[in-house]
């Protein structure tokens, strides 16, 4: 008998695909602004375009055959096929887009803003003026294209002016002035209603008129741009190198790809393999058997830099891959310059003076990446700029460069929004970077207080808002913050959920999800998370940790808004202490767990990992009730003595295991804050002390001034204050001192 022919499945038509997939009969996915197929086959994507025609009824007749469709067409009435214009889903979306943008005030009060907003254009030269989703073009009839060399001249004449230059294809960012965050007004790059279409209601010290909107190309990078040459010292006011000052930097620096200094090149493999060999075990949180991902991705990515550089003719060479390697070089000889017990060919001046040069030499090499390798024929690779950044953060933070450290986070957010997660498959490789920048950013928020907590009707009303019960579905479709319908993250504002689901930590997340979620606002379980095999954590501690810090700072702000508080929803009110009650429970049980050895990730019980493990459990406890119940530090005693005794078993099986330290400062300071008997101060304080001659890294110095800061305020509040009044806390210390402890 002859082979039956197997009945294929009958083909399914999107759509919804641009004009160019729909032309070659191919799948799109549906992407904006441009759909990834037509990417990949290296086309231009023509875009979307949603017709509407009036039907006759003479469309209900019967459709000719393909073959004879479009001849029998008359010119100009061609019909496409008869669908909904959006769907049940993009018209959600589009909803929530709208109201996120309408969260911030009224639409009458947004458009007296508009009318106001837009008589300020008038006399003045911004051009357009946007609010919310309202705006008004301005179009300046005196700019006349007819004489490009008295423009030319007049823009020149302007920025002697004014110190800024008048190129609009290199508008200067807003954020470039703002000084109302303490490290440069870092929080409001978190505000910027850029490309990821941010509809924050925090933007109200901004020139909505300044805002760039342009495209993915140069205008991407921001705040490597800001980023100072100089100490974290100097005040916020001189921080304030912009896209214009890095342009009048020497250009060999952003151009030049093959001619480092020869004592660079001659220093790169001893300090590549000192990064290795020393470095990467003691910026471990804590010492996991399976290989560091420095080792596995950014380490053999440098080994081939300077093989590029050296004898390869500098053919692979790209602005993402020089970053990293002169990132790791920095790393590596800052290393040194700080730590006189390794044995090294040179003094520690001339390591300092490499640091110097190689971070300087990465900062521009990473702007260059960020300005001309997003797209185009220079394209970089995803995870060579991502890889980049993070070995830039790297350095911010265990060299304490508070305000460098926070814009690179920022910048790898927008990058991760804009490239990662937009991608229909994201690969091992990039999960584990996406996995490192995770761990950077939420250890680091959690002891990030500097924000503007000044709150406004407008925040209550958006807060009002966004705890109204709505559904699941819409919920969902929230928490998925990727590509252009993304926006970036403050870490001040919640996701409304269905009765908390959220924190259900023994529920399992859905891949999708999971994948997207890059700050871990669900602390449901994913099977295939990797923080167990790259920092030896469970991501379910992370994710509490995450939690714990956002609902911290909304608190923080419905505290500081005082009277604010009779406009408040009560539903949203309520909803807010219940979560609060139910995340209590959840780290409450979590650590109870982890005490008894339950669900314990760890395969040696008696090894350091299992000791950090205890210490950083016990020290969320503390966490919570430090930041959420500000309860007296006398009821957080017994926990400040868990987390001693747990030090103290890592200490010993560091020894006994021959593995390097020294480990988190994050425990060790959250117990040494709450601390009040002398010897339980002078075990935590030597702990740290100890931690910071090994390694050399600022976080623990800082850790140092800080605990030493808190004790000496809570001292004196008990000697002189005891008839009552709040107590001094970590948070009050590093608002005054205006510090962030970098303990990632």
């Amino acid at each position: 008998m002859p082979p039956t022919r197997k009945n294929k499945p009958r083909r399914t038509h999107t759509l919804g695909g641009c004009q160019t997939c729909r032309r070659r009969h191919v799948k799109c996915d549906q992407l904006q602004p441009s759909c990834l197929t037509c990417q990949a086959f290296g086309v231009p994507c023509e875009g979307y375009s949603t017709e509407i025609r009036w039907m006759s009824s003479k469309t209900h007749s019967r459709v000719p055959h393909p073959k004879k469709r479009d001849a029998e067409k008359p010119a100009g009435k061609v019909h496409g096929t008869r669908r909904h214009l959006y769907t049940e889903k993009s018209r959600a979306s589009m909803s929530t887009a709208l109201t996120a943008d309408l969260a911030s005030s009224t639409v009458d009060a947004l458009l007296l803003e508009v009318d106001s907003k837009s008589k300020e254009v008038e006399c003045s030269s911004a051009g357009d003026a946007a609010v919310g989703p309202f705006g008004v073009l301005k179009l300046d009839p005196s700019v006349s294209t007819d004489h490009p060399q008295h423009v030319s001249s007049e823009k020149t004449s302007q920025e002697h002016d004014t110190g800024r230059p008048a190129d609009e294809g290199l508008e200067v960012d807003p954020l470039l002035s703002s000084v109302t965050d303490p490290l440069l007004g870092a929080d409001e790059f978190l505000h910027w209603a850029d490309l990821f279409g941010l509809g924050s209601d925090l933007m109200s010290g901004l020139a909505s008129g300044d805002l760039d909107q342009g495209g993915h190309g140069h205008n991407f990078y921001s705040s490597m741009c800001r980023s100072a040459l100089d100490d974290v010292s100097h005040d916020a006011q001189d921080y304030t190198l912009s896209v214009y000052e890095i342009d009048s930097l020497p250009q060999q620096m952003g151009v030049d790809l093959v001619s480092p200094p020869s004592d660079i090149l001659a220093d790169s493999p001893f300090l590549l393999k000192h990064f290795q060999d020393n470095v990467i075990g003691q910026m471990m949180t804590l010492p996991v058997g399976q290989k560091s991902p420095w080792k596995i991705l950014h380490i053999p990515t440098a080994v081939l830099t300077l093989s590029d550089l050296t004898y390869l003719g500098g053919q692979g060479l790209n602005h993402a891959k020089l970053a990293n390697f002169y990132s790791l070089l920095a790393c590596s000889a800052h290393h040194l310059s700080v730590n006189s017990n390794y044995e090294s060919p040179h003094s520690a001046e001339h390591w300092k003076q490499i640091t110097h040069h190689t971070y300087h030499r990465a900062k521009d090499h990473i702007q260059q990446s960020l300005k001309l390798e997003i797209n185009g024929p220079k394209k970089a690779k995803y995870k060579d700029q991502l890889m980049a950044i993070s070995a830039m953060a790297a350095f911010a933070i265990l060299s304490g460069h508070q305000k460098d450290a926070r814009c690179y986070m920022i910048d790898a957010e927008r990058l991760m929004r804009l490239r990662g997660l937009s991608k229909r498959e994201i690969s091992r490789k990039a999960r584990v970077l996406h996995h490192i920048y995770t761990w950077i950013r939420i250890v680091g928020e959690s002891t990030y207080i500097l924000h503007d907590y000044t709150p406004s009707a407008a925040f209550i009303e958006a807060f009002n808002h966004h705890f109204q019960p709505r559904d699941d579905a819409l919920s969902q479709e929230n928490c998925r913050r990727s590509g252009l319908d993304a926006r970036l993250d403050d870490f001040l504002l919640m996701q409304p959920r269905q009765s908390d689901s959220d924190l259900d930590i023994d529920a399992p997340k859905e891949r999708e999800v999971a994948l997207q979620d890059i700050h871990l606002e669900d602390s449901r379980r994913w099977v295939d998370t990797l923080y167990s095999e790259i920092y030896g954590i469970p991501e379910t501690w992370l994710s509490l940790v995450s939690q714990t810090t956002r609902l911290a700072n909304v608190m923080d702000t419905l505290v500081v808004s005082g009277s604010l508080k009779k406009s408040m929803n009560p539903e949203a009110w309520e909803a807010l202490q219940r979560r609060a009650t139910r995340l209590e429970n959840m780290i409450c049980t979590f650590n109870s767990d982890r005490m008894r050895g339950g669900d314990e990730p760890s395969a040696n019980p008696s090894g350091p990992h299992a000791h950090m493990l205890r210490a950083l459990n016990t020290a969320l406890v503390i966490f919570f009730y430090r930041r959420i119940r500000n309860v007296h530090p006398s009821i957080l005693q017994s926990h400040v003595d868990e987390v001693i005794a747990a030090l103290k078993d890592f200490d010993a099986a560091l020894t006994q295991h021959q593995v390097p330290g020294p480990g988190t400062a994050w425990p060790a300071f959250m117990a040494g804050c709450e601390a009040i008997a002398p010897s339980k101060r002078d075990t935590l304080l030597r702990w740290i002390e100890k931690g910071g001659a090994q390694s050399g890294f600022a976080g623990f110095s800082i850790a140092k001034e800080v605990v030493t800061a808190v004790w000496k305020e809570q001292d004196g509040y008990f000697r002189f204050n005891r008839s009552g009044g709040p107590i001094p806390t970590w948070m009050d210390v590093l608002r005054q001192k205006k510090l962030w402890p970098m303990l990632s």
